[in-house]
């Protein structure tokens, strides 16, 4: 059919829908929805010369991709039945028509040249937002890898640093073992040299007796032969029972020495147990406080692993509505 064909009753002639010029008053009503937007922004990038493009439109009227397609195409279409309105003229003389024919056919190779260009750039902008969803993704694909990995590092960390504590908690009560024996031993010793001290106080005692029976003996010496001679008897026994008496007074200094030597060897090991034990408690604590930063930092992971789906799906959900608008347009096409 002739784009010059002609109707039995035409209708009055429309001129095109002009752009919303910006200017036409001093405070132009803000648009509102996204259709009122993208028209306005398909206006003002017509009365610029600027090319008309999904991301021209998108970019000018701070929409998504879907909103500028849908929209665009409807201002598209108007802008189509505006032209075509105003192309419905009446018959022209066969010899006019055959030249307008002719310079209709030029205008109409053209236009769609124009139009094929414009939906080449339409098609590339497409491809390139595509192309930076899809990069998007990769990236967070990798940082969720990473997130994965380090996750890994930390739960092995976290294994390693509870069987540090199993392994010292071991160690501390190994340690207080030893010490409780330590104390016990020490406590026995001093027991002993107590006994030794009350023994070494008893051979005072009768050391102190036996001086007084020989100054006796002495005394009644100087009166009697007899009771001398009894004497000396008696002091030789008593000599022999000092001389026996020394002897276990020096076994009992050893003794008590000893016991001395051993008190103060227990109550060495005692303070370095008690060092011991102290520092090991110290160890347990920044074990515990390590353990409850490998948690802090698990429990972060995990969090930064939630933040990276969310972002993931998003791209996903951005990247399903740009293929359908593209898909769209091909059909529109």
């Amino acid at each position: 059919m002739s784009v010059l064909s002609t109707s039995p009753a035409p209708a009055a002639p429309r001129e095109p829908v002009p752009p919303h010029d910006a200017e036409a008053s001093e405070e132009p009503a803000a648009p509102r929805t996204g259709r009122e937007r993208v028209f306005a922004a398909a206006d003002a990038l017509l009365a610029a010369g600027t090319p008309i493009t999904v991301t021209t439109v998108r970019d000018r009227a701070g929409c998504s991709n879907a909103v500028a397609t849908t929209h665009l195409r409807a201002w598209r279409s108007e802008q189509a039945e505006a032209r075509a309105e105003a192309a419905r003229l009446p018959e022209l003389p066969r010899e006019v028509a055959a030249l307008v024919e002719r310079g209709v056919a030029g205008l109409w190779r053209q236009a769609v040249h124009a139009a094929r260009r414009e939906h080449d750039d339409e098609r590339t902008d497409a491809e390139q937002l595509a192309t930076a969803l899809r990069q998007d993704a990769d990236r967070l694909a990798g940082a969720l890898d990473a997130a994965h990995a380090e996750r890994g590092a930390v739960e092995e960390e976290l294994r390693t640093t509870r069987s540090d504590v199993e392994r010292l908690t071991g160690r501390l009560t190994a340690e207080s073992q030893a010490l409780s024996a330590a104390t016990a031993a020490g406590e026995r010793a001093l027991g002993r040299a107590d006994e030794l001290h009350e023994a070494l106080e008893r051979s005072r005692d009768r050391i102190e007796e036996l001086r007084r029976e020989v100054g006796a003996a002495e005394r009644a010496r100087a009166g009697e032969a007899e009771a001398r001679a009894q004497a000396q008897g008696t002091a030789a026994g008593l000599q022999e029972s000092l001389a026996e008496t020394r002897t276990s007074l020096e076994a009992a200094r050893t003794e008590s020495a000893r016991a001395h030597h051993d008190r103060v060897r227990a109550e060495s090991e005692r303070e370095g147990a008690l060092g011991t034990a102290r520092r090991l408690e110290g160890e347990v604590t920044a074990l515990r406080e390590a353990l409850q930063s490998a948690r802090a930092q698990a429990s972060d992971a995990e969090r930064d692993r939630a933040e990276q789906l969310a972002a993931r799906a998003q791209a996903e959900g951005e990247a399903a509505g740009l293929r359908e608008a593209l898909a769209a347009a091909v059909q529109d096409r």
